[in-house]
């Protein structure tokens, strides 16, 4: 089976968790990119909501697939994420 079969066939039996993983994914390279592009002094404020958007994205497909490891990595993303949301709010 080659890869965009495989790609294929995970869209057409689940579409809405395919374009969540995408999309979690694809948010969270832009948001590196805007942290390589605007180091030293990155928008955390922003980059925080964007890896939120994209972690909850990602838990919820993990979960879908029933994949225990990714789910949890994600969930503990979506904590540390928060935590630094709060963090840089209060600052």
């Amino acid at each position: 089976m080659m890869i965009d079969d495989w790609i294929r066939q995970d869209y057409n039996s689940h579409p809405l968790r395919l374009t969540a993983e995408v999309l979690g994914m694809t948010i969270s390279i832009a948001v590196a990119l805007v942290l390589m592009l605007t180091t030293p002094f990155p928008p955390m404020l922003v980059c925080y909501i964007l890896w939120e958007l994209a972690s909850l994205l990602l838990v919820s497909a993990a979960y879908s697939r029933g994949s225990l490891g990714l789910t949890l990595l994600y969930a503990g993303f979506l904590v540390i994420d928060a935590l630094g949301l709060i963090r840089t709010v209060l600052a």
